[in-house]
């Protein structure tokens, strides 16, 4: 299903962009990082843009360190994290819950414990147009584990999309239409397991 794409390509995502040095951006790494580890959990409105150019919209909770779900408007199709793993659930799939290791998803950027982009050597990339700034990342120890280019907006500081890309070059775009702060969620509300036990 292409809603699956937000995490197609989980075990082999090149990034976008090219590796160069990192001295002048390192002022923006730093912001970018104090601004991610002020999201704590949030919530909102998504529209995932697929590669064919599909679109599909729907909700997203993210607690960190490790959780965070999407759900799609119209169907049961879900995907989540558990802090240990990511559970894609495909409501036209007869083979249950499909489950990856989180630390080799791109999505483990956003949610990890404590973010720090330049320490972290995960940056390859920055740009800035003067509306928007993008980070590219990537594991410099997993580079084979795939990346992620958060964009950001300037005025006001807001996380506004992020794009992934697969080994065959397919995009996948989620812009976050909506972004709130929240309340802590139940740990339950990200368990895959009980998720997948109570759509039985």
């Amino acid at each position: 299903m292409d809603r699956r794409a937000l995490l197609a390509g989980l075990a082999a995502m090149p990034l976008l962009g090219t590796s160069r040095g990192f001295a002048q951006d390192a002022r923006t790494l730093d912001e970018v990082s104090k601004y991610l580890n002020q999201l704590k959990i949030i919530k909102g409105r998504f529209l995932q843009v697929n590669n064919n150019g599909s679109r599909i919209r729907g909700k997203y909770y993210l607690q960190r360190p490790g959780f965070i779900r999407f759900d799609y408007d119209g169907t049961d199709d879900l995907v989540m994290a558990d802090g240990t793993n990511i559970g894609v659930f495909d409501a036209k799939s007869n083979s249950g819950v499909k489950k990856y290791p989180l630390r080799t998803t791109p999505l483990r950027f956003l949610l990890n414990d404590k973010i720090d982009l330049r320490g972290s050597g995960a940056a390859t990339d920055t740009s800035n147009d003067g509306k928007e700034t993008s980070v590219e990342l990537r594991d410099p120890k997993r580079p084979k584990d795939g990346g992620l280019t958060l964009v950001f907006s300037n005025r006001p500081p807001a996380l506004a999309r992020w794009v992934t890309r697969d080994k065959r070059g397919q995009r996948t775009t989620v812009v976050l239409e909506t972004l709130e702060k929240s309340k802590r969620f139940d740990r339950n509300f990200f368990n895959i397991e009980l998720t997948a036990l109570n759509r039985k």
